[in-house]
């Protein structure tokens, strides 16, 4: 080789060193400047975010069929965990002949119990709620049927979601519950879950759950509660049941046009594709379904449920390779990388106008697949299983997983006193950023590269400065914690003393930015 062609090749090699970072970079221009701008409300009724969190009914007292594992120690575990995450609202799913529904009397009436001992798990769960100032959605699986509980004998007990036995048995428990026992943080309460779904009590039943929603309203109307508990709905499900007259996304619709005057908030519930919400596309189809119903009247929507589709290849695979998990489980729970998907699908549902996020599920120590109590049948949905050890063998069940990390700063730091103001500018793949902004200024801003690539824009910093901000990393190089495994700020008193700031996210991670400091 010449010496010509030689200085040739080593000019090649430095330029490809020069532009190789470019490749797996995504940058814009400094004129796209990505903008927090404040006085463009996205939701101006934002409640705040959460996670459903039901009062283990296999586990809450001597005769449930795990016996009483939920002890003392183990609930100030599960608090001291939601002290750090400071949910701003739960959902609390339930059912009667879970706690105060005890068997029918020789009338054909309901023999109801509101002190025995699986109330006094609930009342552990809600005096938490009370205490931190959580709002609850309370509410009914389904009309009390076959499974969990089948000592009862209520097979045939009850009609339907019409039923007055069963509403007014709902009415008399939400009337002690306010009226006897003072928790006004239950504002709302949902009849039965999912309803358009085959798998619901009502298989998908329009009218008979339109009727059922109006009665209880009626009920609860007629039992004057201290503080008001009002019914929300329609709690559907994108599935589409052959047997209902609407599509699972005509539900929220008609909720909106025929209820409106009924339900004092609407909720659906979702589990997209990864694929679906990593595209993007999840925040234009919620940004549709969110304006329609804020055109009709403008009240609270809330996404009530929140995971990921567990029916693919490779999570059939994880669960039935699993001792312990049912088919209804995403065993992507354990993964590094579903704390970056829940952050990406938490960030484009308030950017779509949800005014509260509520994850699917806190733990697996709730729920069983079809509520039988088989160990060896767990919903695994949890960010950790607070009965490992009792359950499966294994105290490592026990500890934090990993999408606690994100979804717990994005709830703890978006409050319940900000509104959802817009972001523009942003527009590289797969990058994506949510903002709020307090009554008393303070400003949250959470970022996800949900890409394959690092990204770095700028952000116009002018009406940042004069904040003092805390910085959180969630990377699979850097995710700081406590002693406790809780988050740990990356960096603190950190200040924007320029118009604008380069912004660099590496690829499949998550920032938070906040100038709240707990």
């Amino acid at each position: 080789m010449n010496l010509k062609m030689l200085k040739k090749q080593v000019f090649n090699y430095l330029l490809l060193l020069l532009f190789l970072p470019l490749a797996f970079c995504q940058t814009v221009k400094k004129e796209e400047l990505v903008t927090i701008d404040a006085n463009t409300i996205i939701s101006s009724e934002f409640i705040g975010n959460g996670v459903e969190w039901s009062a283990y009914p296999h586990a809450d007292a001597d005769d449930a069929e795990w016996g009483l594992l939920m002890t003392n120690k183990k609930w100030e575990t599960v608090f001291k965990r939601l002290n750090y995450m400071k949910p701003k609202i739960v959902r609390v799913l339930d059912q009667a002949n879970w706690r105060y529904l005890e068997g029918i009397d020789k009338d054909g009436n309901p023999i109801l119990n509101f002190e025995n001992q699986e109330m006094h798990a609930l009342y552990k769960l809600l005096d938490y709620c009370q205490k931190n100032d959580i709002k609850v959605i309370l509410g009914e699986w389904g009309q009390p049927y076959k499974v969990h509980d089948t000592h009862l004998k209520m097979q045939n007990t009850f009609t339907g979601a019409t039923d007055p036995k069963w509403l007014n048995s709902i009415a008399e428990h939400l009337n002690y519950l306010v009226n006897t026992k003072g928790y006004s943080c239950i504002k709302y309460y949902n009849l039965v879950n999912e309803p358009n779904g085959y798998w619901s009590s009502i298989d998908g039943n329009w009218d008979e759950w339109k009727l059922g929603v109006k009665k209880l309203d009626s009920a609860l109307v007629s039992k004057k509660l201290k503080t008001p508990v009002h019914v929300i709905g329609p709690d559907a499900t994108p599935f589409n049941n052959d047997k209902s007259k609407y599509t699972g996304t005509e539900w929220a619709k008609e909720s909106v046009l025929q209820l409106n005057n009924v339900l004092a908030a609407y909720d659906v519930h979702d589990y997209p594709t990864k694929e679906f919400v990593r595209s993007g596309e999840f925040e234009k189809k919620y940004s549709a379904m969110i304006s329609f119903a804020d055109s009709v009247a403008k009240k609270p929507f809330i996404l009530g449920e929140i995971g990921f589709e567990k029916y693919v290849d490779e999570n059939i695979k994880r669960y039935e390779a699993d001792p312990f998990a049912s088919p209804d489980s995403q065993l992507s729970v354990y993964d590094y990388d579903y704390g970056v998907d829940m952050a990406d699908v938490l960030i484009q549902s308030m950017n779509s106008g949800f005014d509260a996020v509520i994850a699917w599920g806190l733990d697996d120590a709730m729920h069983t697949n079809g509520d039988t109590g088989d160990k060896n049948q767990l919903k695994k949905w949890g960010m950790w299983n607070i009965l490992g050890k009792e359950l499966t063998g294994d105290a490592k069940e026990e500890d934090i997983r990993p999408w606690f990390y994100t979804w717990s700063i994005i709830t703890r730091y978006f409050t319940e006193d900000m509104k959802i103001v817009k972001t523009t500018g942003l527009k590289l793949n797969k990058v994506r950023m949510v903002s709020g902004w307090s009554t008393n200024n303070h400003v949250t801003f959470s970022i996800v590269n949900n890409s394959s690539k690092n990204a770095t824009f700028t952000l116009d910093t002018k009406n940042l400065q004069n904040k003092n901000f805390k910085k959180f990393i969630y990377s699979k190089k850097n995710r700081p914690v406590d002693g406790n495994n809780f988050p740990k700020a990356v960096q603190t008193n950190l200040s924007f003393t320029s118009d604008s700031k380069q912004i660099t996210i590496p690829a499949k991670s998550v920032l938070l930015y906040t100038t709240y400091n707990y």
